[in-house]
């Protein structure tokens, strides 16, 4: 029995050894197979802090002590330091060092196995002389070509960044223009610039990364990648992507007056955009810094008292570099729209119209107004021809309305329209208006409704309602979800509201929580560029503090989120 006990026993710790075995190489394997690491740990060694010395100098050829068993690597970059007076301790006199003073700086051309060969590109070097890379943090302006997947760069900026070896300087700029790069970058200080850009012609996953010297513009470092197609969909779908994760604000500004809609536009074209903000009663115009600040003498729009504003959007549809303020509301059981432009002075009324009229991505839409639908006809463009024109209709699936919808585009089964149903679903449709995919949650409800006009009290035909902005930022669609008070008694208003994030993965929508901390009701929201800006009220619209301080309890606050790299 004890001898079988043993014989068993050791074919375990056999078994146990060979998985040990497997496992470890596999595991290397799996690591080796993350490009993006390879690539960071790649850029890193090129400013790894190191020094040597210079051992000859033949005119401006420079062969240093150390090579590639230091990770020395061409396109490397040396300062070259010399040795000057010693440096004494004041007192005793005892030698604490020697002072060094730049003299001159290296490039890295060549490189053995102890050695490397450098040309001198600035000042001197003589034999003997010191050459180092510091460890003071490179400032490194980071820029990707349009080509280039978001979630992949988000991915690689953040390894970056976290080697902590870098100041990491972001840009809106998405181009492979190298005079453009290097433009930028000496506006923001950078030391070097890297680029991240598709190979020409390649359908695969081949990636280049371009590094420059920003000084004088020089490509030093040119390294190509391959993202295999099973890593490029892991990173859409993974955690790393969907980052954004209860955020909390950076900014929260109790407004002096009720606040009901948002966005941003560049008003008065001075190329920096403005907080537009709708009340009750008119419509108002800031700056944010610390806190909000009027804009030209606190200029307004107002409109006649019976109004009831249910809309507001910019668009320099015009292209004089100023946004017109589009203006939509509710009168006499009329719908009405107004479009703004501020002329250096007051906001003047380029055009009025009894229709629905709104911003979809980068261009114009109107609708026809019914009392007894609300909504009626189809939804046709709004072009700029010396004047505002109604255009061509845009195709919809059936009972898609204005306040509904955006598109998105497909690789494979090209435009999709993303739209709100009456219940506050989100619906993908493909290009033949079948539907492909249906939100399994409502977003809680919509907060502008009006009763369908009916000839008869007695018959109830329902409801029309506003829809809530969608967003489309980096490939992903943004909205509003509400959380009842109370699921069965809605009329209680919301607890709780929260921004989603949904990411269009070819077959369904992956969904993740971009926002979770806002209590109570999200009125409007709008994005610029990476700022999120949020208007919401209190649980039930009142804020029980400003009671006691013998303040108008029902206050809106504005909340203003970073989204810079989430």
């Amino acid at each position: 029995m004890k001898k079988n006990k043993k014989v068993v026993n050791l074919l375990c710790l056999i078994f146990f050894i060979l998985i040990l075995i497997v496992k470890i190489p596999c595991s290397a394997s799996a690591e080796e197979k993350n490009p993006l690491d390879t690539l960071r740990d790649f850029t890193v060694r090129m400013f790894m802090p190191v020094s040597g010395k210079i051992v000859n100098v033949q005119d401006s050829r420079v062969i240093i002590n150390i090579g590639a068993r230091d990770s020395m690597q061409p396109g490397m970059r040396l300062n070259v330091l010399r040795e000057e007076a010693p440096f004494r301790h004041p007192v005793t006199k005892q030698l604490l060092g020697r002072l060094e003073s730049l003299v001159g700086k290296i490039e890295i051309k060549e490189v053995s196995n102890d050695t490397s060969t450098a040309i001198l590109i600035q000042g001197s070097a003589s034999e003997g002389d010191k050459v180092r890379i510091s460890e003071i943090k490179i400032n490194l302006l980071f820029c990707q070509s349009k080509g280039i997947d978001w979630g992949l760069s988000d991915s690689y900026y953040k390894k970056l960044r976290d080697t902590g070896r870098f100041n990491m300087i972001d840009t809106d700029l998405e181009t492979d223009e190298s005079s453009k790069i290097l433009e930028e970058s000496r506006k923001q200080n950078a030391d070097v610039a890297l680029l991240l850009t598709k190979k020409p012609g390649d359908t695969g996953g081949t990636i280049i990364q371009r590094l420059f010297y920003v000084p004088d513009g020089i490509l030093f470092s040119e390294k190509e990648i391959v993202i295999p197609p099973s890593f490029a969909k892991e990173l859409k779908i993974g955690e790393d992507y969907f980052s954004f994760s209860k955020k909390e604000e950076t900014l929260r500004i109790e407004l002096p007056f009720n606040a009901k809609l948002v966005t941003t536009g560049d008003i008065d074209g001075d190329g920096k955009e403005e907080i537009v903000l709708v009340t009750d009663k008119d419509v108002r115009f800031y700056n944010l810094n610390i806190d909000l600040n009027p804009v030209h003498g606190d200029l307004k729009i107002e409109v006649a008292k019976t109004d009831d504003f249910i809309w507001v959007d910019t668009i320099d549809i015009n292209n004089n570099g100023k946004s017109e303020i589009i203006v939509t509301s509710m009168a006499s059981d009329e719908v009405v729209s107004y479009i703004y432009e501020f002329n250096g002075s007051e906001f003047k009324l380029l055009y009025k119209d009894n229709i629905f009229i709104k911003k979809i991505q980068n261009f114009l839409v109107g609708q026809a107004f019914s009392k007894t639908e609300g909504f009626e006809g189809p939804v046709f463009k709004i072009v700029w021809d010396n004047g505002f024109k109604k255009s061509g209709n845009l195709s919809l699936p059936r009972d898609v309305n204005i306040y509904d919808f955006v598109f998105i585009d497909d690789p494979r089964l090209g435009k999709l329209t993303i739209a709100y149903d009456e219940k506050g679903h989100l619906n993908v449709y493909d290009n033949k208006a079948m539907k492909l995919w249906k939100s399994n949650s409502s977003n809680g409800g919509f907060l502008t409704t009006f009763k369908k006009s009916s000839p008869s009290i007695m018959v109830d035909k329902g409801e029309w309602s506003v829809k809530d902005r969608i967003f489309i930022r980096n490939a992903n669609i943004i909205s509003v979800e509400r959380q009842p008070f109370l699921n069965m008694i809605k009329g209680l208003g919301f607890r709780k509201s929260i921004i989603k994030s949904y990411l269009w993965n070819g077959m369904s929508m992956e969904e993740r929580i971009m926002v979770d901390n806002i209590k109570g009701t999200i009125f409007d929201y709008t994005i610029s560029g990476d700022t999120l800006l949020v208007i919401a009220s209190p649980m039930f619209g009142v804020k029980p503090g400003n009671i006691l301080k013998g303040e108008n309890p029902l206050k809106t606050e504005l909340f203003v989120y970073s989204l810079k790299r989430i």
